[in-house]
């Protein structure tokens, strides 16, 4: 059974057990919404615990409404982020409350918010257009690194040259949930089909250190100089399911 298999049986099963599974990706949300200036850090614990009543509150919608298109991970991630914007939106509704004013909220203010949720992805766009003729390369071996499935369009646009065998090896080795595939299977898989586009003889091992290179890469990219940044793997894993799953953020 997949990972994302026991997440959709846990949905229905025990939904707690698998809020408690999630808590650390909930930290890892907050936390970037912190250093993104929505929050003070000293909101964080009782953040954490609203969100995870927020969430508790979700379960029967979330039993009903996730239809598998995404991993749940990827499903649960968009809904904590929101949860965290409608918290912002109360914590500024409470303190207006308090000073007993009237604020007026511009446009502009609702573009520079929506901004801040986005900016990360934004920058990670933006380093990934840096890759130019690798990016194509780059940004399959991101999304099978994550275990994000291909379609049959992504591969046509990263892979023109590539022959219907191709195609049809990639998506039923990648087209579905593969979380129970571990890293060696992996680049296995896809080695002998990058030799055969690229014209090159890399070994499994070869590609699998060329990926991790580049998102060791990334993240100092990412993280720069500042003192704050704290970009890892993990937190990647975020910003490359925005990137594949923009239909999923809520309006």
């Amino acid at each position: 059974m997949t990972e994302n298999e026991k997440d959709v049986k846990m949905l229905q099963s025990d939904p707690r057990g698998l809020i408690l599974k999630y808590q650390e990706t909930i930290r890892i949300i907050l936390r970037k919404y912190i250093s993104g200036g929505l929050f003070k850090p000293s909101e964080f614990e009782d953040l954490v615990q609203e969100i995870n009543v927020s969430l508790l509150a979700r379960i029967p919608a979330m039993q009903t409404q996730y239809n598998g298109m995404s991993l749940f991970r990827t499903y649960l991630s968009v809904i904590i982020r929101n949860l965290c914007l409608k918290e912002h939106e109360r914590s500024k509704r409470r303190l207006e409350s308090d000073l007993d004013t009237v604020v007026e909220i511009s446009r502009h203010d609702r573009v520079e918010e929506k901004l801040v949720f986005q900016r990360e992805v934004h920058r990670f766009k933006t380093i990934i257009a840096l890759y130019q003729k690798h990016r194509p390369k780059l940004l399959l071996c991101l999304k099978v690194y994550y275990r994000i499935p291909l379609t049959n369009e992504d591969i046509a646009a990263w892979y023109p040259q590539s022959d219907h065998s191709d195609r049809i090896s990639l998506l039923e080795h990648f087209g579905g949930n593969f979380d129970g595939v571990n890293d060696l299977e992996i680049y296995k898989i896809l080695t002998p089909i990058m030799n055969k586009l690229e014209g090159k003889t890399n070994s499994p091992d070869a590609l699998r250190k060329w990926t991790d290179s580049k998102i060791h890469e990334i993240l100092e990219l990412l993280n720069g100089t500042s003192k704050k940044a704290s970009h890892t793997s993990e937190t990647l894993r975020t910003l490359v399911d925005d990137f594949f799953s923009p239909f999923l953020l809520e309006k």
